[in-house]
């Protein structure tokens, strides 16, 4: 799968790789994520973490009927040590499952003249999916490293995968895109 090599007009987006959020389901993509940055911070590249940051009462636990979770300023809500986002990496805090949805990324994103996305993390089927979409609609050049997103449910990776194709959205391996970056 060729990927065009201008990574000035990149970024790489990280969803949800927070404390709160990684299971044993997400072991296998922590290295692929770990490639993914160093090769962003070689090209000068930005990275972004999208992070859930949730309110203990927000409605989305009990709507759906998961733990409370991410919590604003906990430490659960933190990314994971094994990515160690330094002071040049955004972070940005979403309330809602895209990390477009009520922030500033999209604004941000423009800006830095940023108009392809590297998008990885979880869960594949919720808040990973729904910032493609979101990333997709507003016209982004959408490129998703097949084995850097996860989720618990096979079934639901797959799917979600399986319907990228549909909006003709690039699924490189990250071996793959690291050789074209």
């Amino acid at each position: 799968m060729s990927v065009s090599n201008n990574s000035i007009n990149s970024a790489l987006i990280i969803v949800d790789m927070q404390k709160d959020n990684v299971g044993r389901y997400c072991k296998d993509i922590i290295p692929q994520i770990q490639s993914l940055i160093r090769k962003a911070r070689e090209k000068k590249m930005p990275i972004i973490f999208a992070c859930d940051s949730r309110y203990p009462d927000d409605s989305l636990f009990e709507r759906i009927g998961i733990k409370i979770h991410t919590i604003k300023g906990t430490e659960g809500a933190e990314v994971i040590d094994d990515f160690a986002p330094t002071s040049e990496d955004m972070i940005v805090e979403k309330r809602m499952m895209s990390a477009f949805f009520g922030t500033d990324l999209d604004f941000t994103l423009r800006e830095k003249g940023i108009k392809k996305l590297i998008i990885t993390g979880v869960r594949t089927e919720f808040c990973f999916l729904k910032t493609v979409l979101d990333a997709f609609e507003l016209g982004y050049e959408i490129i998703v490293p097949i084995d850097s997103c996860a989720s618990p449910s096979e079934e639901g990776h797959k799917a979600v995968l399986a319907s990228l194709d549909v909006l003709k959205i690039k699924k490189p391996t990250t071996e793959e895109l690291l050789q074209q970056l």
